[in-house]
């Protein structure tokens, strides 16, 4: 899968890694433009492929995705779609330290945009591709609520037409049909023995028509694209060698610091690096643990879980071949830097997304560069937390003035919501005549 070129630490040099002079914020070597350029949306690559998935880039498949995604019916209340945690309004977030659906579950709910381009979703990487990703909420009891087979039989009767034209096959829509009782493999209960009960062409019937339904809502997530943010603005008028007024009137000296800071002596590039500000990497820095009764193992425990998953490039619903799935051939299954682990998120539109970490533990931006500046015991202390035996995480150093410049830099990756994309409305808003504006929340 074709992935965004990292940036290695030792090119950080590039670009000073101290703050300038106020008289030289807005001077840049050719080596800086050069560096800088490689931090702009227009560097995205084409999408990865998607060897797993062969409807990814149908559009048919994509319109499909859409629907699900917006649908509320697909949960066990009637209330719930994909929208209620990933809302288009705030990013495709939902702006709560824990999301909130039937139940509250136990993190964040990560931006969408731009997530086709890592190998792993989830903050643990408990999936590798978002079509596993969608399938998982379904049948989390405080997330959708719902049962295997009571999504798949939705598909079945909603959604029978679009379907069979997409994929062509209504067998399994004819023996989904016929099941009667909530039948899952992941849902305790009276769920999980009636799934026991099925036959296992019922049973395989059911999966064609569940992995499915999570292909067409990542061919619908892949048409999820950002609007350049004032930082790209900044990044285009550089690498035109515009003058310090054009400069001025995009990006401030203390944004700009930032940037210098960022992208030098705070190091904070070596992990947020590329168009998206991730390396889609796994790091333990030391957060406040948000439940102290159960310890979050992260990228260790998501780990176990991914090995365990049916739905992955290895498992029979996978449209790829055995070699091309590299990332589970080559899958690190051990390691105390998995222990607390969670994956690098992307810094797009971050000021946007609060609150911050894993399980929305920081509030603000500037609670998050203090952490990094100064991480705090207990969960920065392997004697008094001998459950994370190993940190990503060095304090920086810096002071008031420069931890407000980073922030000032963070503020500037802001891209405007656009409402002229269909992709980021609800269709059902499109259907009552309403194409203007933004999909709005569930809640």
């Amino acid at each position: 899968m074709l992935r965004i070129k990292h940036i290695a630490a030792g090119v950080l040099a590039a670009i000073s890694s101290v703050a300038v002079a106020a008289s030289d914020v807005y001077q840049f070597t050719d080596a800086d433009r050069d560096f800088i350029a490689r931090f702009s949306l227009s560097a995205l690559p084409e999408l990865p492929t998607a060897p797993s998935n062969k409807y990814a880039d149908n559009e048919e498949a994509a319109e499909l995705g859409r629907k699900l995604f917006f649908d509320r019916s697909l949960s066990g209340n009637g209330q719930v779609s994909c929208a209620q945690c990933h809302n288009p309004q705030l990013y495709f977030t939902d702006g709560l330290p824990q999301s909130q659906a039937i139940g509250t579950t136990r993190r964040s709910a990560p931006s969408i945009p731009g997530a086709i381009y890592g190998p792993w979703q989830f903050w643990d990487g408990r999936t590798d591709s978002l079509w596993a990703q969608a399938l998982s909420p379904m049948e989390d009891q405080n997330e959708h609520g719902l049962d295997r087979t009571s999504a798949a039989k939705a598909m079945a009767t909603e959604y029978r037409e679009e379907y069979v034209k997409l994929f062509g096959d209504a067998n399994d829509l004819d023996a989904v049909s016929g099941l009667t009782l909530p039948a899952s493999p992941k849902v305790a209960g009276d769920a999980e023995k009636n799934w026991s009960q099925l036959s296992a062409a019922q049973q395989e019937a059911v999966n064609r028509v569940f992995a499915n339904m999570g292909k067409a809502i990542m061919a619908y997530e892949r048409k999820l694209k950002l609007p350049p943010a004032r930082f790209d603005q900044f990044i285009d008028l550089l690498e035109k060698k515009a003058g310090e007024d054009k400069l001025k009137t995009v990006m401030s000296a203390d944004e700009i610091q930032g940037m210098r800071l960022f992208m030098g002596k705070a190091n904070c590039a070596s992990c947020h690096n590329g168009p998206l500000f991730t390396n889609f990497e796994f790091h333990n820095i030391g957060a406040p643990e948000p439940d102290v009764k159960q310890v979050d193992l992260g990228r260790f425990q998501g780990v176990n879980d991914l090995t365990k998953n049916e739905f992955t490039c290895l498992s029979p619903v996978s449209d790829a071949e055995l070699e091309q799935c590299e990332e589970m051939a080559f899958l690190k299954k051990q390691g105390p830097e998995l222990v607390g682990a969670f994956k690098t998120p992307s810094l797009r539109n971050v000021a946007a997304t609060a609150p911050y970490m894993q399980a929305g533990q920081f509030a603000t931006l500037l609670d998050v560069v203090q952490h990094y500046n100064k991480p705090k015991p207990p969960y920065y202390d392997r004697e008094q937390h001998p459950s994370r035996p190993h940190f990503d995480i060095i304090p920086l150093g810096l002071t008031e003035e420069e931890l407000a410049q980073l922030v000032a830099f963070l503020e500037s990756l802001t891209s405007p919501l656009p409402k002229d994309d269909k992709w980021w409305r609800d269709p059902n808003l499109e259907a009552n005549g309403d194409s203007s504006g933004l999909a709005s929340t569930n809640k």
